[in-house]
């Protein structure tokens, strides 16, 4: 006879503690604990947003994801409070940029921030650099520019650089998805990219003026989105200053587990959700597809990621957010 408390999901003979219907978020305010969507300023570092949002909430833990040179503008995701924690997650995300390049000139850093190091002339046409940047879609290995924010031993590369201590740097994995030629009023070409984690698009800049014999540089770059955080959604640091001031600044926190949504979700009842905060596992046999789940209490709030156990059909937390 087959018990009546048999999981749902996977059959086992005891009452599942998953459910796969998420129950609706409850509208209590969340804090200070989110992901902000920041429209970069040119001039400004990455830090040194993720400074100035620090001194606006008042000492909140704070932490970006994905760095912006200073020369670039758009999309900069930025981590408060128990957010913090999800940061690597979002890096994974894959990017869109709007880049700018000006051919026939090298510098050192590869952008318009740096020394000239070479002059060409320009005299490649316009669909000659439609094929050239079709060239580069595709998988690939990309060797970082010496002035980036790469360690090697501890230290930053781009710190080395400034010494004058050429570093060998190995290639790594990217992947470019797509460029589409925006416009090319020679010298200057505008493309859209969408790309990989991890890739340079000044190096791309760079390759890119290899590849047609005259060189080339980066002279403006917008990140366009983050995963599906995209610029039109995005605050400026006066937006978000004005919200401080007349605390409302909640409006533009979003919730952290906009940064896991590659990972399948599970709801567990109130008990179960206080077993996970407390760091016991829940047991299900179900064949989840991903790696880590995440995990949602009664209230609908993301309280943990759940990983994979020893034991079969074990889930133990991996990170917990409350």
């Amino acid at each position: 006879m087959k018990s009546n408390c048999a999981c749902p999901l996977c059959g086992a003979p005891h009452a599942c503690p998953f459910q796969l219907e998420i129950p609706p978020r409850a509208h209590a305010p969340r804090g200070l604990n989110g992901i902000l969507n920041i429209n970069k300023p040119q001039g400004k570092t990455s830090h040194d947003v993720v400074h100035v949002i620090r001194q606006m909430s008042g000492g909140a833990r704070t932490g970006h994801a994905g760095t912006l040179d200073p020369i670039a503008t758009g999309v900069l995701l930025v981590c408060l409070g128990r957010a913090v924690r999800v940061t690597e997650y979002l890096i994974e995300h894959d990017k869109t940029y709007r880049a700018r390049v000006r051919l026939g000139i090298e510098t050192d850093t590869y952008d318009a921030t740096g020394t000239i190091v070479a002059q060409r002339a320009v005299t490649v046409t316009r669909a000659e650099v439609e094929r050239a940047l079709a060239e580069f879609v595709g998988r690939q290995m990309q060797t970082p520019p010496a002035y980036s924010a790469i360690k090697q031993d501890g230290v930053r590369l781009y710190k080395l650089a400034r010494r004058g201590v050429e570093i060998e740097r190995a290639p790594r994995p990217i992947e470019i998805y797509s460029i589409t030629p925006r416009e090319i009023s020679l010298p200057d070409v505008e493309f859209d990219v969408h790309c990989s984690k991890g890739t340079y698009i000044r190096t791309l800049a760079h390759d890119l003026g290899a590849r047609l014999g005259c060189g080339a540089c980066l002279t403006a770059l917008t990140r366009l989105a983050s995963g599906h955080f995209a610029l039109d959604d995005a605050v400026t640091l006066d937006e978000l200053r004005a919200a401080f001031a007349q605390q409302r600044v909640e409006q533009y926190v979003h919730p952290l587990d906009e940064a896991l949504v590659q990972f399948q979700a599970v709801a567990v009842n109130a008990e179960n959700a206080r077993r996970i905060t407390q760091g016991h596992s829940l047991h299900c046999g179900r064949a989840f597809t991903t790696q880590l789940l995440r995990a949602y209490a009664p209230d609908g709030e993301c309280i943990a990621l759940l990983e994979r156990g020893k034991s079969a059909g074990e889930w133990k937390p991996h990170k917990v957010f409350v």
